[in-house]
């Protein structure tokens, strides 16, 4: 029993020998590990929750700092050193750790071991600094009672300068623990620096492409602005054109339009148009200056000998002036610059093809106002002025010679109505008492006496006749009044032919009316329409020739009725056929033979159109001729 329980005994001592010599030491190591493992993993968690990439390259070392703190929250009694290589040497730029006296940032100092651990990018351990070669740190390293380091480096990327963290303690204890810790920072702050000078590469990109956009943008809204210049510049060309060239304008309507526009498109204050005086050898301000008074246009007038004058100097040399300062620039004569009250000011000569004929002066009260490119459509709107002033010259003198033909056609109407006036009472005077004595009833005649008073009595009826037709020609230059009616032109033809039959079976002509049955009545004169049907009749029957045939037809063509009259005499040459319609034309074949006065189908002619019709000549030499009018039908029922 003895032996049984000194076996259990032994039992009982061996195994709690096994349990605390070997199993405790295990488990507080298990322990100790899990709890190291936990509070590494925490830091580590904590860390990248707060992690960031720094949005510009002085605010990595507040990163770094942040490290610090959290690295020295997990190892309180450790000192942390930042150190950054620059020019060769190491100098301290950041720290942590409660220190006996406060030492100097940015201090140079050199130790062996830092190179080497930059260099081989690796942790470095010192149980002990003072066994190597770090006589240099002696001062710095008991400020911070350190007698062990390891030694982190880390790299920045782009070219930033090399850093290193040094962990400084008072004895090694720690070192194994906080040796994950510094190589996790070092390999964070790697990162961030990489991915940082990543991000501020691509920010310097983007605010390179930024500045780029802008720049482009600027060149594009100048670009804009151009066009848009451009655009007012053109829509000022269009409206110059159009106000110049409408109706109702003279020349001094037409530069005052021009010099308005100019000045409301270069925002200026004055514009006037300065032309040569060939017989006072001066430039003269123009009518329809902008900006000036009467009485200050009558005062500037420069003779062109005065070449201290910029109008003067650009007149002859032709070269356009421009100055930021009139007042007080030596080029220009000032007491004409303070006549008009400018500063800014530009000169533009205004050419006609090869001839000069003046200069556009525009100023404006701002100094250094105009620009180049108002210069040059400056010059653009000069070569347009002088186009129009010349054409408003010409149009005037046109008009004006206009107005004198006018006038002098009135007067030869006016004549004519009176001549014949004053003609036709005596002719028929003479023509009364020539058939009187003719008829025997003042006496008997004898046979020369017979004939020679029938020549008188032909003669008086073709001058009766002459004064007849200029009446008309007269009255249908005039203002004559139609009297519109419903008119069947089938029976006015009826009438003609009927009239015209003794006529023509004195000229043994055969004359024919083939006019259609029905045709639709027509708005027209009876008497100036009869008279029309009348003389291409008469003209058929003498100039067809004895034997001839004429017939008259008329058709309908829908909108109109056409009335033709043809003959199959000689026909009339092509190139008589455009003036057969002229007044007072005779037919060169036919001047000496027949008798006429070349009235007769000019009247017919201003007949036809009054009435909105037409009427034309088709005719082949030796096929005979074919005269044709046509009236519109009339609207009304």
């Amino acid at each position: 029993m003895a032996a049984v329980v000194i076996g259990a005994a032994g039992a009982f001592g061996a195994y709690w020998y096994l349990k605390f010599k070997c199993v405790l030491p295990i488990e507080s190591g298990r322990e100790a590990s899990q709890q190291a493992f936990g509070d590494f993993t925490s830091f580590v968690r904590e860390t990248l929750e707060r992690a960031y990439a720094p949005e510009q390259a002085e605010h990595y070392g507040d990163l770094v700092n942040y490290y610090l703190i959290r690295l020295h929250k997990a190892f309180p009694d450790s000192s942390m050193l930042v150190f950054e290589k620059g020019r060769g040497q190491w100098q301290l730029v950041n720290y942590l750790k409660n220190f006996k006296m406060e030492p100097k940032l940015l201090t140079s100092y050199k130790w062996s071991a830092l190179d080497r651990s930059s260099v081989e990018g690796e942790l470095l351990r010192f149980d002990d600094v003072r066994a190597g070669d770090y006589q240099a740190m002696e001062e710095l390293f008991s400020v911070f009672d350190i007698k062990s380091a390891l030694l982190c480096p880390f790299q920045p990327s782009g070219g930033a300068p090399e850093r290193l963290i040094v962990f400084g303690a008072g004895s090694p204890a720690q070192f194994d623990a906080a040796q994950p810790y510094l190589r996790f920072i070092a390999s964070q702050l790697s990162s961030i620096s990489r991915v940082s000078d990543r991000v501020f590469e691509l920010r310097k990109e983007a605010d390179g492409l930024r500045n780029e956009v802008n720049a482009v943008v600027r060149e594009l809204d100048v670009a804009g602005s151009r066009l848009i210049q451009r655009a007012r510049e053109r829509k000022a060309l269009y409206e110059v054109v159009t106000r110049v060239t409408g109706p109702g304008d003279d020349e001094q309507n037409g530069c005052a339009a021009i010099l308005n526009i100019v000045a409301k498109i270069v925002e200026a204050d004055i514009a006037a148009s300065l032309l040569f005086d060939e017989a006072k050898n001066e430039l003269v301000v123009s009518p329809g200056s902008f900006g000036i008074t009467d009485a200050d246009r009558m005062l500037y007038s420069i003779p062109v000998s005065n070449q201290a004058s910029s109008s003067v100097r650009t007149f002859l040399t032709r070269k356009p002036f421009i100055t930021a300062d009139a007042q007080n620039d030596p080029d220009v004569l000032t007491r004409y610059a303070k006549l008009w009250d400018v500063h800014s000011l530009m000169i533009v000569p205004i050419c006609l093809r090869d001839r000069i004929i003046g200069v556009l002066r525009v100023g404006s009260r701002r100094i250094d106002f105009f620009t180049p490119d108002q210069l040059e459509f400056l010059t653009i709107i000069a070569d347009e002025l002088a186009i129009i002033i010349e054409m408003v010259t010409l149009y005037e003198n046109i008009s004006r010679k206009a107005q004198e033909l006018a006038q002098l056609n009135k007067l030869k109407d006016e004549f004519l109505s009176t001549v014949s006036h004053e003609l036709k009472t005596p002719l028929t005077t003479i023509k009364g008492f020539v058939s009187v004595i003719l008829s025997g009833e003042v006496g008997p005649l004898n046979e020369q006496q017979s004939n020679f008073l029938a020549v008188v009595d032909q003669s008086v009826n073709r001058l009766t006749h002459l004064i007849s037709n200029l009446l008309d020609l007269s009255r249908l230059n005039g203002k004559v009044e139609m009297e519109f009616q419903k008119t069947d032109l089938k029976e006015l033809v009826r009438e003609s032919v009927s009239t015209m039959q003794l006529k023509a079976r004195e000229k043994k002509v055969s004359l024919s009316n083939a006019v259609d049955k029905e045709l639709p009545v027509v708005q027209a004169d009876n008497r100036w329409i009869g008279q029309v049907i009348d003389n291409l009749l008469l003209n058929a029957i003498k100039y067809a020739g004895s034997g001839a045939k004429v017939s008259i037809s008329g058709t309908d063509k829908g909108e109109a009725v056409v009335i033709c009259v043809e003959d199959n005499g000689p026909g009339i040459p092509p190139e008589e056929q455009k003036m057969v319609f002229d007044k007072f034309y005779r037919g060169r074949a036919s001047i000496n033979q027949v008798p006429g006065t070349g009235l007769g189908l000019a009247i017919s002619k201003s007949v036809v159109e009054k009435h909105g019709g037409k009427i034309w000549l088709e005719s082949k030499p030796g096929l005979g001729s074919k005269f044709c009018f046509a009236l519109p039908v009339s609207k009304e029922n």
